[in-house]
């Protein structure tokens, strides 16, 4: 509802500022750069895609004008040299193509699916106290360096020290800058894999987490019960069941096509390998569960 208040607006603030013809119809051609057109539905178009809210729509139009200007200045220049028949460019434009293609399909279906209604997101707010009833606030006290494989193996690091104290004393020792930094963490921020740990977390407990580049060690330096309002409860529930919903369409059209495909990986190296499973499926691990907000943290909320 939001980007169609945001485009309907737009539209009648550039309507009413945008050329007329000999008789009098409005057009809806508000700049021309050397002879290329450009419209209020691109102007619109853009607005809608960034999703961003708008005070003064006529100042935020007026800036996205001078955009799509540069960017087509830009464009003009590009084909001058011919650049849009390079193969690189012509790879690129067909990846897009597909992506779009791909991306306005799902979201046909996706249109489809109907809204969470009240006992799905009671059940979900249930089946995830966690998250609602028993809702934690988690203050951290971050301690930050470099996983350079030289000096540090990360895995064993964290069998090593039991404590933010015990880490920064080795990390000196062996003169390794770290940096502090204080956070903040509601339980609904956590990783999919710790939201189930989060009611055994205890203030002192020290949570490593590290890539290619840094080690991130956690020290729990506060624990706050802080549930969520009914209503803010109820928005975020909603928002997770919708989202799990659209996810498993997602996975079982994928699936339907798939079936139906033709499908041959001509490249040995790029088959991808059945699933092993040495247990016994059971029926309800016959169904493949699409990931759900939760599984994701619910940080898309």
């Amino acid at each position: 509802m939001k980007n169609f208040v945001l485009t309907s607006l737009l539209f009648a603030t550039l309507s009413g500022c945008s050329n007329s013809d000999p008789a009098g119809k409005q057009t809806q051609v508000v700049a021309k750069v050397n002879g290329d057109e450009i419209t209020v539905h691109q102007i619109n178009g853009e607005m809608q895609r960034l999703q961003v809210p708008v005070a003064n729509p006529q100042v935020v139009a007026k800036k996205m004008l001078n955009s799509l200007i540069d960017r087509q200045l830009l464009v003009q220049e590009a084909v001058k040299l011919n650049l849009d028949r390079t193969p690189e460019v012509m790879q690129l434009v067909d990846a897009a193509r597909a992506q779009i293609y791909a991306q306005a399909y799902l979201a046909r279906k996706v249109s489809a699916i109907g809204q969470a209604n009240d006992k799905e997101v009671q059940q979900f707010m249930l089946e995830h106290p966690e998250v609602f009833s028993r809702r934690k606030v988690f203050t951290t006290a971050d301690i930050i360096f470099a996983n350079d494989p030289g000096k540090i193996d990360a895995d064993k690091l964290q069998q090593l020290v039991s404590n933010a104290e015990e880490l920064k004393t080795w990390l000196n020792r062996h003169q390794i800058h770290f940096e502090i930094a204080e956070e903040t963490i509601p339980t609904e921020a956590l990783p999919k894999e710790a939201v189930s740990l989060a009611d055994q977390v205890k203030v002192g407990d020290l949570l490593f987490m590290h890539d290619d580049i840094k080690v991130v060690a956690r020290s729990i330096a506060n624990i706050a019960e802080v549930p969520l309002t009914e209503q803010q409860a109820l928005d975020m529930a909603t928002k997770a069941v919708n989202e799990r919903k659209r996810q498993q369409l997602i996975l079982d059209e994928l699936q339907r096509l798939k079936k139906l495909a033709q499908i041959e990986v001509l490249d040995p190296n790029l088959k991808s390998e059945p699933a092993a499973s040495t247990a016994k499926a059971s029926p309800a691990s016959t169904t493949q569960k699409a990931p759900n907000s939760v599984d994701h943290g619910l940080k898309g909320l």
